[in-house]
């Protein structure tokens, strides 16, 4: 594989990344660096430090010198994980509605929920077509941790959100699921432009544990 030699580490840490998040490389599989270097034909330099940055993401562990291993997920790590973003999701809402500008925040609100809603018109998505909703979706909640005026808050998100976005991108692919998860951002959305600010953070959380049910059903089919 052709590499740009001067951000090989770069390079190498979005490649591992976007192949745990879609589940080319599975849950609890092995990295090694004796595999990954004849994988990406270097050394093993840039390749500890990419595996450094998944870890530091808390996407792999370490188990030796040698290499790591790709998270594994029990149910009560799942259950956790998506209360936790519930909590931080919320959090953010709440934060958001401080911001002074707030005919901005629901500007970009409402121009991903048009996008979303837009898209779902069609009876069936590509893949391109979904990867691309996905991203909107996910955007959604990002949009108040951009305007949440708080930087730790919006690291522990960041922080957890890449875990999660491995089991999005499996119940998102499902139209069902893409038409629900569009009614919950939908009711975030109005409750937020009502400035019923606890009720939008309220009704984050519920949607956070809708897709819980998502996820299981994925992980524990």
């Amino acid at each position: 594989m052709d590499l740009n030699k001067t951000t090989l580490s770069g390079q190498i840490y979005d490649i591992l990344r976007q192949d745990i998040l879609t589940q080319r490389i599975r849950l609890g599989e092995k990295l090694t660096l004796k595999h990954l270097q004849e994988r990406f034909g270097v050394s093993s330099t840039p390749i500890r430090e990419a595996l450094t940055r998944l870890a530091e993401e808390e996407l792999v562990v370490s188990y030796s010198n040698i290499g790591v291993n790709v998270i594994s997920i029990r149910e009560q790590d799942l259950k956790e994980l998506y209360e936790f973003m519930g909590d931080l999701d919320a959090m953010a809402i709440l934060y958001t509605s401080h911001y002074p500008d707030q005919e901005k925040v629901q500007k970009a609100l409402a121009e991903n929920i048009h996008y979303t809603e837009k898209v779902l018109e069609t009876e069936s998505l590509t893949e391109e077509e979904i990867r691309t909703w996905t991203g909107y979706s996910d955007h959604f909640h990002l949009i108040f941790y951009d305007y949440c005026a708080n930087s730790r808050l919006a690291r522990a998100a960041g922080k957890q959100r890449s875990q999660l976005t491995i089991f999005s991108n499996m119940y998102e692919a499902s139209l069902q699921h893409q038409r629900e998860i569009e009614r919950g951002h939908l009711k975030i959305y109005d409750a937020y432009l009502q400035k019923d600010y606890q009720q939008a953070a309220s009704l984050m959380k519920e949607h956070l544990n809708t897709s819980l049910s998502y996820a299981m059903e994925y992980l524990f089919q």
